[in-house]
């Protein structure tokens, strides 16, 4: 027997023969149960880096695999199977509370109800607030300023334990908050979009909270664990990507047949879901002594340029959400603030940050902003009437966010694939030159379908959407930001990487919000109006400028910008770039920066509302 078998014996599991009298049935069962899973346990290895829980690594367990000789059943088992395995290591690992906690957090609340969010948007702003495009897209612009300051969230929750606690209170407070929030949306009568924007940046906050708390803690479990690999992220991925499926299939048909706003009454059990297993201490955080409690000056003064930046983001954007909430319809002027704003960032992101990065981040933040987001006309057009449009598509919501969401799943896995297969061996330049152009290449189908040129060769206009962007647009958003996801993990300094992760995270979804900005002055500068009398004369044109002819600009920028080396390559000199402004870093226990959860504007984890596997 080895010693850590004979430690996990010794010291975790009842004797089986310790005789006791009196031993009540149900101490004879604790005793038999410890008998059968000491038996269990037989090959599995402790290791206990942290006071929260006990963590259990089975011994060389990859994933489940075949029998070498396997029968039918076997073949018709093995999903089961691998799936029982998959979750008995999470489970050993990482302990079922934590396990249930990310459950209930990216399963309900980021996949469930932020998809949810995403999806009502459009049925919602025609059908109940009865707004034009550029109104609703407002109101998308100013719900989604909480994932603009993840960066100072994180700083905020790391500097001062709310109740004694660095992550819970802070979950706890603002899911009260959202799920308030949901409760008014659906209970009330609301007329005014500036009321609803409000509400949904309530509800926005508790989601974009919650996600980069939770992600902060299971980031510095898998770096203790380093043997777990990538199971965590794979729990977190499949929960999103469940959850936002089923969101999908729910919103699509209820916002065509009722009112869309009864879907807010389902979104205030899924808001409210993660507050029981957060007070009862699954998320595994540790209460701070009270001699500790209070504003931790120490941690901030080590690093002011990242946290006078982080701070500095965060409110570029609470004021970009505020001028849009008071001068609503005032859009020049939103548009001037958000271009100062993304120029006094730039400015600051190339003083404070280490220079590669800070190019790097630059580009992609560019990149946000040169795809121009006008949904607002696009979307509202694609569902317009008969009296509106005639002649047009006249998509039911069920086909526009639930059928082409299905199909654009699909085709985003795919296209992980594909890039994982065909180009992970390219340089980061080439790749963006080719993710460029085939964002082009979705985007021609939109200016097809509006031309109505697919009417001249007999094809409809859902299969010819459903085949063309719906399909495209999706596989392309991937290839998108897998190089950006690699570049940018090879350029965070040392020490700092939660950190950096949350600011760019922020720095990238802000790049988001001006976009909005930009494209909500150029519909209006175009003269689209979305609600009768109708006038969508200029939208070809808009789209061609927009979503063609501005993202080529990123083209040549890349020979300034992006480092012309493998993604194999190391990018960062070790004395050079490895070392910020400020010497030696800390690590604020933030998050990491998500791609690819398209729920809201755009992708896939950290932009809000928007529908999936649509445009930005």
């Amino acid at each position: 027997m080895s010693g850590t078998e004979k430690e996990i014996e010794d010291e975790d599991l009842p004797m089986p023969h310790v005789k006791k009298s009196g031993l009540s049935h149900l101490e004879k069962g604790i005793e038999r149960g410890g008998q059968r899973i000491r038996t269990a346990l037989h090959g599995i290895s402790r290791s206990n880096p942290s006071k929260d829980y006990e963590v259990l690594v089975p011994e060389g367990s990859d994933g489940y695999r075949l029998p070498q000789k396997p029968t039918v059943s076997d073949y018709i088992l093995h999903p089961y199977r691998g799936f029982k395995h998959f979750a008995g290591q999470l489970v050993a690992n990482f302990g079922w509370k934590f396990c249930t906690m990310i459950v209930c957090n990216y399963l309900a609340v980021k996949g469930l109800l932020l998809s949810a969010m995403g999806l009502v948007r459009l049925s919602y702003c025609k059908k109940t607030l009865g707004i034009d495009g550029a109104a609703c897209q407002t109101v998308a612009a100013i719900s989604s300023t909480p994932w603009a300051i993840k960066g100072a969230i994180g700083v905020v929750s790391d500097a001062y334990p709310l109740l004694g606690y660095h992550k819970s209170s802070y979950i706890i407070l603002l899911s009260v908050v959202g799920t308030f929030a949901f409760f008014l949306l659906a209970s009330l009568s609301i007329r005014s979009p500036m009321v609803a924007a409000a509400l949904f940046f309530l509800a926005n906050f508790q989601i974009a909270t919650a996600d980069l708390l939770c992600e902060g803690k299971y980031a510095s479990l898998m770096q203790a664990k380093p043997q777990t690999g990538s199971s965590m992220v794979s729990l977190v991925w499949g929960c999103f990507q469940l959850g936002s499926l089923v969101a999908a299939l729910i919103v699509g048909p209820i916002a065509d047949n009722f009112d869309p706003q009864i879907i807010f009454w389902l979104c205030i059990p899924l808001a409210a879901s993660i507050i029981l297993p957060t007070s009862l201490g699954f998320l595994q955080d540790q209460k701070v002594a009270p001699e500790k409690r209070g504003v931790d000056w120490s941690l901030l003064k080590k690093h002011p340029y990242i946290i006078s930046y982080c701070m500095i983001m965060a409110l570029a954007a609470l004021g970009n959400g505020l001028i849009d909430t008071l001068y609503f319809d005032s859009h020049l002027l939103q548009l001037i603030y958000s271009l100062f704003c993304m120029l006094l960032l730039s400015v600051l992101a190339f003083l404070w940050l280490p220079p590669m990065l800070a190019k790097c981040n630059f580009y992609m933040f560019l990149s946000s902003v040169l795809y121009v987001n006008i949904g607002g006309a696009q979307d509202f057009w694609f569902t317009a009437d008969e009296q509106c449009v005639p002649g047009g598509p006249a998509f039911d919501y069920t086909y526009y966010n639930t059928y082409t969401w299905v199909v654009g799943a699909c085709t985003g896995w795919v296209g992980i694939v594909l890039f994982q297969a065909t180009m992970s061996g390219w340089t980061f330049r080439k790749l963006f030159w080719v993710t460029t152009l085939l964002q082009i290449v979705a985007s021609a189908f939109d200016l097809l379908i509006i031309a109505r040129w697919n009417k001249s060769i007999n094809v409809s206009d859902k299969v010819f959407y459903m085949f063309g962007d719906a399909v495209i647009g999706p596989a392309v958003g991937m290839f998108a930001a897998m190089p950006a996801l690699v570049l940018t993990s090879k350029l965070v300094p040392k020490g700092l990487e939660s950190t950096v992760y949350a600011l760019l995270a922020g720095f990238q979804n802000f790049g988001g919000v001006v976009s909005s900005q930009i494209g909500i002055y150029a519909i209006q500068y175009a003269g689209i109006k979305t609600t009768a009398p109708c006038n969508f004369d200029n939208l070809n044109t808009l789209v061609l400028v927009c979503h063609c002819l501005l993202p080529l600009i990123a083209v040549p920028l890349t020979f300034l910008l992006i480092p012309n080396k493998l993604m194999t390559d190391n990018i960062l000199d070790e004395q050079q770039e490895r070392s910020d402004p400020e010497d030696e870093c800390i690590e604020l226990t933030t998050a990491h920066l998500s791609f690819g959860a398209n729920v809201d504007e755009s992708s896939t984890t950290d932009k809000p509302m928007q529908e999936p596997a649509r445009r930005q």
